[in-house]
């Protein structure tokens, strides 16, 4: 006679002796069994060990375990590998890309040092990071597809975990800052809306203003000549890097005096120089006028105004305005640069100026770069006089340049004034 084995049985029996172990060398098996154990509801568990106890007294009693018993364990044990994961790793920092105040994609940045290995997190379950392991290429289409729903614009702000990154030995600090530098500045390259959400600062600058909201400018050509202003003072403005973790190295402060030229020298196109010693730029067809370091003004007019501002300046005298409009805006008493020849064998250059209300052409010998002042000028017939072999070269210029690209003496330039 054969004798049928249940399976079930040796489960059972292999259970029921690990439980009466458990009673023995776990405090807490033996509490849970007494008082917790088929009093609340399983699906209710979300405790991995208690769970775990669930599982070991229903094998005892049946053999098996119900298909809500092992999803609810799959679950809390894929939860628990996320936090056992996230013990492992340092956080180093967090990029958050925003869309008029209101987030679109928050990345955190972190460094398994037992691995090393850099990780990315881009969601969480129950407050947790889900980790991933940080590939460049995939950085890339993670970035490159984070759009704005209500324009064509997006922000980015960044903070860097000094306090956690500092448990690391120097040399993963060092790689840990330079990674982040880096992931900031991939993000910046390849997401055309972050690029589009640089602000212009427009003179006449009122900093407080243009400033106030936080946004990111432009104070120098290329990725690190993005700032991010943080503080804000009558007298002086801080800017941190907007691509780069701030440091002492890093951070740039300006006067206020000092903060509008910048901006107004970043701005404001100069086409020519008087002499009363002003220069003269325009922005969006506004006439803007800065005194020269020579010029011997105040330090009001040594930073670029508009004319409209110049008139109504109460710190500026009624003589020196009637001056301005009377020669500059009637007169047009003001000399354009024009062209610059090289002649050929030497380090001797013959810069022109042209004068815009006669119409006449002025010229300075200059060698080594050098730059020649207004009153280094001379009428151009003075070439012909005594540099005639310099004069031939100023004539064969003159015939390559098309008449389009001359200012003709009853050209005028226009600009928007209230005079």
């Amino acid at each position: 006679m054969k004798i049928k084995l249940d399976r079930r049985n040796a489960i059972k029996l292999f259970y029921k002796v690990r439980n009466l172990l458990s009673r023995i060398l776990d405090p807490n098996f033996n509490t849970f069994q007494k008082f917790e154990y088929k009093v609340n509801a399983t699906d209710e568990l979300n405790d991995l060990k208690k769970l775990r106890y669930v599982k070991n007294l229903e094998l005892a009693e049946s053999g098996f375990i119900n298909t809500v018993l092992k999803d609810q364990l799959t679950r809390l044990k894929n939860k628990d590998l996320l936090f056992q994961k996230d013990l492992t790793i340092t956080p180093i920092g967090r990029i958050t890309v925003s869309e008029s105040g209101t987030t679109v994609m928050s990345l955190l940045l972190g460094y398994c040092e037992s691995e090393n290995r850099n990780y990315l997190s881009d969601n969480k379950v129950n407050n947790c990071p889900v980790w991933r392991t940080f590939d460049d290429s995939q950085y890339e289409k993670l970035v490159k597809h984070i759009y704005p729903s209500l324009s064509d614009n997006l922000f980015m702000k960044h903070r860097y975990f000094d306090k956690d990154v500092s448990y690391l030995d120097i040399a993963n600090q060092n790689k840990s800052l330079q990674f982040f530098n880096a992931a900031l500045k991939a993000m910046y390259s390849h997401n055309k809306f972050l690029q589009n959400g640089i602000q212009n600062i427009e003179p006449p600058t009122d900093i407080a203003e243009q400033l106030s909201h936080g946004l990111p400018i432009r104070i120098k050509n290329g990725e690190n000549g993005l700032f991010v202003p943080t503080t804000l003072r009558k007298d002086y403005v801080i800017l941190v890097p907007y691509l780069a973790v701030s440091n002492d190295q890093n951070r740039v402060h300006f006067s206020a005096e000092e903060f509008r030229s910048l901006l107004g020298g970043k701005s404001i196109s100069p086409f020519a120089e008087t002499k009363l010693g002003f220069s003269l730029g325009t922005f969006k067809d506004i006439l803007y006028l800065k005194a020269n370091t020579k010029g011997g003004y105040d330090g009001t007019l040594k930073q670029w105004i508009s004319l409209d501002d110049f008139l109504e300046s109460k710190s500026v005298s009624k003589l020196l305005k009637y001056t301005i409009v009377n020669d500059i805006i009637k007169k047009k008493d003001f000399f354009v640069e024009t062209d610059e020849i090289q002649i050929s064998g030497t380090q001797t250059r013959i810069a022109l100026k042209k004068h815009y209300g006669s119409g006449k052409t002025f010229f300075a010998l200059t060698q080594n770069g050098q730059v020649p002042e207004l009153k280094e000028y001379r009428p151009i017939e003075s070439l012909k006089t005594h540099y005639p072999e310099y004069y031939a070269r100023y004539r064969a210029s003159c015939e390559c340049i098309t008449a389009s690209e001359t200012i003709q003496p009853n050209e005028q330039k226009t600009f928007k004034t209230s005079i």
